[in-house]
């Protein structure tokens, strides 16, 4: 299997290349950028990964949370090459990354993931690293605040505060991720890749906020 992996959640792009046996994995920083080099970053990982474009069996793009626009240029990029090339396309979301990340580091029992939103809220997810993590399924809370939960250990993806452990999904997990997912193949399926994990905009809560 030899696939191509974007995760464009943040202001940095994460892009990974790789087959069964060894992977390339680097961060560029795309900023509000993405859309005009993603086509570039894109070969550059497939050349320093030894492969072209047309040997990739399996599209995979990164679900979120994160930013709207980075997860919409990367899911319709990605889905757009799979579809024309008649590849899979397989979704990989932050939680079930982590998840993973913490079982692989040792980590066991019950953990909260939390990763911020845009203003003073985050996701929350409460999950049980004694359980498969094909068992595992993301149910994301936004909650009112960023504070520790005292009931169990504490871990925020690319983030960090007081009583949370910042966590980074390692690309050594992503790997194993990637080759055990079930790949879409239909385009009815790759559309069922969504909902993507969105981070709720200033704009949108200040709408939400705004008596009726």
């Amino acid at each position: 299997m030899k696939y191509l992996f974007i995760d464009a959640s943040e202001s940095t792009t994460c892009v990974q290349a790789g087959d069964s046996s060894k992977y390339f994995n680097q961060t560029f920083n795309t900023s509000r950028n993405l859309a005009a080099c993603l086509t570039s970053i894109c070969d550059e990982m497939l050349d320093k990964a030894g492969l072209k474009l047309e040997e990739i069996d399996v599209f995979a793009v990164g679900t979120g949370p994160g930013s709207l626009t980075g997860l919409r240029v990367a899911n319709s990029f990605l889905r757009t090459l799979a579809f024309m090339g008649q590849k899979a396309l397989v979704g990989i979301d932050l939680f079930t990354w982590s998840v993973a990340t913490l079982k692989a580091q040792g980590q066991t029992g019950l953990v909260r993931l939390v990763t911020p939103t845009l203003i003073d809220k985050a996701f929350s997810v409460d999950a049980d690293l004694s359980r498969d993590i094909g068992q595992f399924t993301p149910d994301p809370k936004l909650v009112d605040n960023r504070a520790a939960s005292p009931e169990k250990p504490n871990f925020g993806i690319r983030w960090q505060a007081e009583g949370i452990a910042k966590l980074e999904p390692t690309p050594e997990v992503l790997h194993e991720l990637i080759k055990l997912q079930q790949p879409c193949r239909e385009f009815s399926e790759m559309l069922q890749i969504l909902p993507l994990y969105i981070i709720p905009s200033q704009a949108e809560r200040k709408l939400e906020e705004k008596p009726c």
